[in-house]
């Protein structure tokens, strides 16, 4: 490492974690298909299920973004499912069913959390704490620094995840970009870890593996960043992205770890 930080601020996925999600698998919509109607009498065609999903996340996508004004938005998964749950109930309420009942949508919040986790689970087949990640955690910690999380996903799916891996009690503070309506690379979701947690931008380094969301994030709030090379990206291929970014040449180059091993930052 070139220097020494007071804050370490970790990307998640593809930096401490290792996974591997799947949604395009058929089987995977034939048991959501399956969930809706047996848990809240939502009934789909799996092919029609998966279709209208992608759509609703696009819409709940423009929505926010046209609320917030953000370049890169990110919805809460929940409310995606929701509409989805809702929709089917719209078409099987009748003329007789009260105005209060049709539009009556408070699930139980543990309901829709537990239909979310089945949904990562069992779109997942992969998730691993990659080597070295607890070693350089723990070296962390042990040395007083502080140590953040800034992650691009979704709080139903992470919280248990991080759990899982026996990373939560490593984190200072977690933001989750679902809880923020806003995901890296927007400067405002790395501003308000800084900004929340009075952390002077000197003396902090984001470690990641994307180039756009951590490094450019990064770059945006001038601070200095690590880039974790876990997806095998090639010379070529990082060196174009670094000069698309407008960083190469510039003092916030990152530190570029070829081989992705998280003990080269110490």
């Amino acid at each position: 490492m070139k220097r020494e930080y007071d804050n370490y601020i970790f990307d998640l996925y593809g930096t401490l974690i290792d996974i591997h999600t799947d949604e395009e698998q058929p089987l995977l919509w034939e048991k959501m298909a399956e969930y809706l109607d047996e848990h809240f009498g939502a009934k789909y065609e799996p092919s029609a299920l998966r279709k209208r999903y992608l759509e609703i996340c696009k819409d709940e996508e423009d929505k926010l973004q046209a609320k917030n004004h953000a370049r890169w938005p990110e919805i809460r998964i929940e409310d995606v499912w929701i509409r989805l749950i809702d929709e089917k109930r719209e078409i099987i309420c009748t003329e007789s069913v009260t105005a209060e009942i049709k539009n009556d949508h408070a699930y139980a919040e543990d309901e829709i959390r537990a239909l979310c986790i089945y949904f990562r689970e069992e779109s997942r087949d992969k998730l691993v704490v990659y080597d070295g990640v607890l070693e350089t955690l723990d070296k962390l910690k042990k040395a007083g620094k502080g140590i953040y999380l800034l992650s691009n996903a979704q709080r139903v799916f992470t919280e248990k995840e991080l759990e899982k891996a026996g990373l939560t009690k490593y984190f200072d503070d977690i933001f989750i970009s679902s809880d923020k309506g806003i995901k890296k690379p927007q400067k405002e979701f790395l501003e308000q870890l800084i900004n929340e947690n009075t952390l002077i931008s000197d003396n902090c380094v984001m470690i990641g593996n994307d180039l756009l969301s951590d490094v450019g994030v990064a770059f945006k709030n001038g601070i200095d960043s690590v880039f974790l090379n876990t997806y095998d990206y090639s010379d070529k291929k990082i060196e174009e992205e670094l000069t698309e970014l407008g960083i190469k040449g510039s003092k916030f180059m990152p530190l570029i770890v070829g081989d992705g091993d998280i003990r080269k930052i110490l």
